[in-house]
C-alpha cells in the first residue's frame, strides 16, 4: 500500500479551468516527496485536496489508505499542513500560538515546554517568542507556521513552499527539521519551486505543468534523462591534440566535444560518473597527462526545461 495515492484525480474550477487534469500519483511511505512545477502548476490544489481542505471535481484520493472524501476527519488525524501563507491570530505570540497547537495535536504536556522551547531556538524565532504575530517579519512568520508541523509530527506531514521568504541559513536549518521527521518514520510531501531546495529534500521529484504529471523519478536518474546534459570541462598535456580529440569523441557516452585551444576541451556527455573513468583510461593510453578536470551536472532546471519545454525560472519570476 502506498502512503499516498491519486487516480484519475481532477480539480476543474470552470469547463476550461482546470487545476489537476486526471493525475495519477504515489508517495512511498517514508518518502520525501518533492513536487517541483511552477505557479499554477496545480501543486497546492493536490496538497489541499490531500489535506481534506478541497474536493475533488472527480477521481480519487487515499492517505494511508484512507479516502480523502469518504473519511475526512480520520485522513487529519494523520496529517499535519504548513499553509504557503503563514496562518495565526493577529495578537497571539509565537510562543502561544505553537502551545496551542500542540494541545489541539496532542502532544504529551511533559513534552510541550522542551519541545517548543528547541524548536523556537533551533528556527531562531527565540528572540521573537513574545512578539505579537502581526508585528513578525515574513520570515519569522513562515519559520513559525513549519514550526507547527514540527510540534505535531505527524505521520504524514505537507509542506507548501515551506522555506518562501526565508533566508538561506533559515532554510538550511527548515530543511534539517524536515529531513527529521522522516528519519523518524513520517512520510512527507513538499511543493516548491525552488530547485536547491527539491535537490537538498527529495528522494523523488514529480514534475508537474499545467496540471499534469510530466515526470516522476529520483534527481539522479532525473539528472541522467538528459541526453549530453553533463560538461566535463579538461585540460590535458598531450603534444597531439588531433588525436586526443577524436579518441574523445568516440567514447560511450560523448555527444559533443570542442577543443577551445591550449589543450583545452568541452565535453557533453551523459552520466559523467560513468564516462569520467573511460577518459581517464584513454588518455593514460595515448600518454596524455590530465592536467584538470571540472564536472558540471545538469539543474532541474534543466529537467524542467527538458521534459516541459520551457524555464521554471522564467514561469516563477
Amino acid at each position: 500500500m502506498y502512503a499516498v495515492e491519486t487516480n484519475d484525480l481532477t480539480k476543474r474550477y470552470s469547463k476550461k479551468a482546470y487545476a489537476l487534469k486526471n493525475l495519477d500519483f504515489t508517495i512511498d511511505e517514508n518518502e520525501v516527496m518533492v513536487l517541483l512545477g511552477p505557479n499554477g502548476s496545480g501543486k497546492t490544489t493536490l496538497l489541499l485536496i490531500l489535506a481534506t481542505v478541497l474536493k475533488p471535481t472527480s477521481g480519487h484520493a487515499e492517505v494511508m489508505g484512507l479516502d480523502v472524501s469518504a473519511h475526512p476527519t480520520h485522513v487529519r488525524r494523520l496529517l499535519g499542513i504548513s499553509f504557503q501563507e503563514a496562518r495565526g491570530f493577529w495578537r497571539h505570540k509565537p510562543a502561544d500560538i505553537l502551545r496551542f497547537h500542540a494541545n489541539v495535536c496532542g502532544v504529551p504536556k511533559e513534552k510541550r515546554d522542551t519541545l517548543i522551547d528547541n524548536l523556537l531556538k533551533d528556527l531562531e524565532l527565540w528572540d521573537a517568542r513574545n512578539k505579537l504575530f502581526m508585528h513578525l517579519s515574513g520570515g519569522q512568520a513562515k519559520r513559525l507556521e513549519v514550526a507547527k508541523v514540527f510540534v505535531h509530527r505527524p505521520k504524514f506531514a505537507i509542506f507548501d513552499e515551506p522555506t518562501s521568504q526565508v533566508d538561506l541559513r533559515g532554510k538550511r536549518k527548515i530543511w534539517a527539521q524536515i529531513l527529521r521527521l522522516r528519519e523518524e518514520g513520517s512520510t512527507i510531501l513538499v511543493a516548491t519551486n525552488e530547485v536547491r531546495e527539491a535537490e537538498f529534500l527529495a528522494d523523488r521529484v514529480t514534475v508537474l505543468d499545467e496540471g499534469k504529471k510530466v515526470v516522476c523519478d529520483s534527481v539522479r536518474h532525473l539528472k541522467d534523462s538528459i541526453t549530453g546534459g553533463d560538461v566535463v570541462e579538461l585540460e590535458i598535456d598531450t603534444p597531439d591534440v588531433q588525436t586526443i580529440e577524436q579518441v574523445l569523441s568516440r567514447i560511450e557516452g560523448t555527444v559533443k566535444i570542442s577543443n577551445s585551444g591550449e589543450n583545452r576541451f568541452k565535453a557533453h556527455v551523459s552520466m559523467a560518473e560513468s564516462w569520467v573513468p573511460k577518459m581517464t583510461d584513454v588518455c593514460y593510453r595515448n600518454k596524455a597527462n590530465i592536467v584538470s578536470i571540472r564536472v558540471t551536472e545538469p539543474s532541474l532546471d534543466d529537467v524542467f526545461l527538458h521534459f516541459t519545454g520551457r524555464a521554471l525560472r522564467e514561469d516563477t519570476g
